[in-house]
């Protein structure tokens, strides 16, 4: 059974830009890329934005912004 999308963590070679799960890596060869062997990772960002619900301001609110 797969992780839902949203729990899944994303890692991005800074070598050669290929994205994969944490899965594709190699216990025992350090924080490798399992394509190019290059040595270092980024996490990758999620293609969406996050959705932030605010309060709705006031007239007075309003007038200082």
């Amino acid at each position: 059974m797969s992780a839902p999308q949203s729990n899944r963590v994303l890692y991005q070679c800074v070598k050669c830009g290929r994205v994969f799960e944490r899965e594709r890596l190699v216990k025992g060869t350090g924080i490798r890329c399992p394509f190019c062997g290059f040595p270092a990772l980024k996490k990758s960002k999620p293609p969406t934005a996050k959705l932030i619900s605010t309060s709705k301001l006031t007239e007075e609110q309003r007038l200082f912004f």
